[in-house]
């Protein structure tokens, strides 16, 4: 048939029937990519051993049935239909992916530290709410308030506690977790104030906010209560 196809087209037998021996180059959908493995920080992700890491699968054989092992984990799973899989809320440490007798060693980053990351601040500073004047009793302990705000760019934590200007000792210590991008977090703190000396008509106190892993301090207006006793 290819001869007589040949003969009508007056091509030649032997071209007619190299033509017809020709391979169509598979595409780029046939070529299969290496399996591999990565284990990510997330953005709730803590000091080593603490979960909010993600671990990533990718370039496995459509639906491959896998068995991952981890620090206090092992489990059975499918990727997806692209030869992927994501899985979250996993601890940081050693992991491997087992398929069809095959292992692959998934690469793992340094364990994410207390208020390190990739986060970056650009701002910190403290904001008075408690009202100019008002009067109290400066014979008994009292309380003033104060919005500490961080500005960074994340994902990361951003370690801090407060000092008032009545002790040196730090006070309410914290963490302020941020995603992904620039975004600005606002914390609440309020500082309890000792009794005033015997006398005292007025009771003046300042806030400072530290942020000891940046290296950075903000320092609030002053607050001045009068005293009604």
């Amino acid at each position: 048939m290819a001869a007589l196809l040949a003969a009508s087209m007056g091509i030649a037998p032997a071209a007619a029937s190299s033509a017809s021996a020709a391979v169509v180059p598979a595409g780029p959908e046939a070529v299969p990519a290496a399996p591999s493995c990565r284990l990510l920080a997330g953005s709730g992700a803590k000091p080593a051993g603490d979960a909010g890491y993600k671990l990533h699968l990718g370039g496995f054989p459509a639906k491959q049935a896998v068995r991952v092992d981890g620090p206090r984990t092992s489990f059975r799973a499918a990727v997806n239909a692209k030869g992927e899989l994501d899985r979250a809320g996993l601890r940081h440490g050693a992991y491997t992916v087992t398929y069809q007798n095959k292992r692959v060693v998934c690469v793992v980053p340094p364990a994410q530290k207390p208020g390190t990351g990739s986060v970056k601040v650009t701002k910190a500073e403290v904001v008075v709410l408690t009202p100019a004047g008002t009067a109290v009793d400066c014979t008994k302990p009292t309380t003033a308030e104060f919005d500490g705000k961080i500005t960074a760019t994340g994902p990361g934590k951003v370690r801090f506690h407060w000092t008032l200007s009545t002790s040196p000792a730090p006070t309410s210590p914290g963490t302020a977790d941020f995603p992904a991008g620039s975004s600005t977090q606002t914390l609440l703190h309020v500082a309890e104030v000792p009794p005033a000396a015997a006398g005292a008509t007025t009771v003046t106190v300042y806030a400072t906010l530290h942020l000891p892993d940046q290296k950075m301090t903000a320092r609030s207006g002053a607050v001045t209560f009068t005293c009604t006793k």
